[in-house]
């Protein structure tokens, strides 16, 4: 026979029961939660890497485009200039009459600067570099070039600082150390020109070293002929053989990979001369 208190003791004990599956029901909905919160955190930074890889080659795009716009076709005079001042595979040099739309801009300093030629269409800010650093120092690599960027012939201005007239003789320019496509260590990549004062030639000031986006664990430079064909990296130096290599440039393809996936590519033609 049932006592009266045993009725209590089992919806006691139901209670208990219900209470428990509350609390596991909590539990995986909390679980879930926080699954779905972290999966939403980790899209949104997928999300930001891919607008970044954008923005940064939405940005190399605009000037790349823009190599060899305003020098002398080849051959017609004796400048140095050249629209790929430097072609490797894990870094770009380019020059280019980057201010032209703007009148001011475009006459300063140039119309200073020209020295044996009749004029000159790019300053120094007007050589861009493009590459990715990996770690403190970003390996044994450096962006080395030769062009004309200083002379011993120059203008000071009211401010003390130093122009250096064009006298159509290379100097060798260091714009940093850079990383290698086949390191895949997340880095920073950079964005490099250098600027006109002449007094800071041959040291870390002349150059000026932007970073674009980090976390970027690929940066390749593939150089293309007129014929779509691969162009071997010909370096920085004023040979006639390394010169007539970056001649053969008509397009080039920069690929970005983002740390935890991600792979971005652009084809730019270079502008015609």
């Amino acid at each position: 026979m049932r006592r009266p208190g045993d009725t209590r003791g089992f919806a006691t004990a139901g209670s208990l029961v219900g209470v428990l599956l509350s609390l596991v029901a909590v539990l995986v909905v909390l679980t879930l939660c926080r699954g779905t919160l972290g999966l939403a955190a980790d899209l949104g930074e997928i999300s930001t890497r891919a607008a970044s890889a954008h923005w940064a080659l939405d940005r190399m795009v605009a000037e790349v485009s823009r190599a060899g716009a305003g020098l002398p076709a080849a051959g017609a005079e004796s400048s140095p200039d050249e629209a790929v001042e430097l072609l490797d595979s894990g870094a770009l040099g380019i020059r280019g009459d980057l201010d032209a739309a703007d009148p001011a801009l475009a006459r300063d300093p140039e119309e200073q600067i020209a020295g044996i030629y009749p004029r000159t269409t790019t300053g120094n800010d007007e050589v861009v570099i493009f590459y990715r650093r990996a770690g403190s120092r970003g390996g044994r690599l450096r962006a080395r070039f030769e062009a004309d960027l200083d002379s011993s012939d120059r203008i000071t201005l009211a401010d003390g600082s130093e122009l250096a007239r064009r006298d159509g003789v290379v100097e060798s320019i260091d714009a940093g150390p850079f990383t290698d496509p086949g390191d895949a260590r997340a880095g920073t990549l950079y964005r490099v020109t250098f600027v006109h004062d002449a007094r800071r030639a041959g040291t870390g000031r002349f150059r000026i070293v932007q970073p674009l986006i980090d976390d970027v664990v690929l940066f390749e430079v593939t150089a293309l002929d007129g014929q779509g064909t691969s162009i071997a990296p010909c370096g920085g130096a004023d040979d006639s053989a390394s010169r007539a290599c970056r001649g053969r440039v008509r397009r080039v393809r920069l690929t970005v990979e983002m740390k935890g996936g991600g792979r971005f590519e652009r084809e730019i033609a270079l502008e015609e001369r």
